[in-house]
């Protein structure tokens, strides 16, 4: 695999640390998942990393990736009903990007964002499933804090140039934390390159 990662997150004004992260090396390939529990609570900090398990356990390899995507959200959504949330809705946002080569499949739902930055233009994917070219881009997977506090402008500065990933996430969050904004959210990013 030749793709670098870095993450970083801050906890905001919450009191429990609600969003969670996975990534996992797959035959040549690369999975990263990212989780909200969107609510203060365990159960929000626990929503997560059942999401997060659930999925990265599920693929097992990269064939037919937005397929296996599908079917692990589906089984993450019905384990957090049956175990978490008893047949309410359940309050949990889940991104994974399958890298594979100059691709990525992807799955969203939620309040979390898929970034691809080029060096020229940033694209932000939200909800919804696809498939990408990631030829030369930097991608962001990141939570509502970020966005609470750091816009598009702000985001192209901090993914340019040629830093590793995990200091460009770290940058990110130094970023968010230094807006100090009363009520931020927990916010986590995670860079693949």
């Amino acid at each position: 695999m030749n793709r670098r990662y870095g993450n970083a997150q801050t906890i905001g004004d919450y009191v429990t640390q609600n969003t969670y992260f996975m990534t996992k090396q797959i035959e040549d390939g690369f999975l990263v998942i990212l989780a909200d529990g969107t609510i203060d609570s365990v159960t929000g900090a626990y929503a997560a990393i059942l999401a997060c398990e659930t999925i990265s356990k599920g693929i097992v390899s990269l064939k037919e990736a937005d397929k296996q995507l599908e079917q692990q959200f589906a089984r993450a959504a019905a384990l957090l009903n049956e175990r978490l949330y008893k047949g309410r809705q359940p309050r949990v946002s889940a991104l994974a990007a399958c890298f594979q080569g100059n691709r990525m499949f992807y799955r969203n739902v939620g309040d979390l964002s898929l970034v691809s930055y080029d060096g020229k233009e940033l694209t932000v994917n939200r909800e919804g499933a696809g498939q990408l070219d990631v030829k030369g881009v930097t991608t962001l997977l990141c939570s509502q804090g970020v966005w609470q506090a750091l816009g598009e402008i702000d985001l192209e500065k901090l993914l340019s140039g040629r830093r590793h990933p995990y200091e460009k996430a770290q940058n990110i969050i130094e970023a968010v934390n230094r807006r100090n904004l009363k009520n931020q959210r927990s916010a986590l990013a995670v860079i693949v390159a």
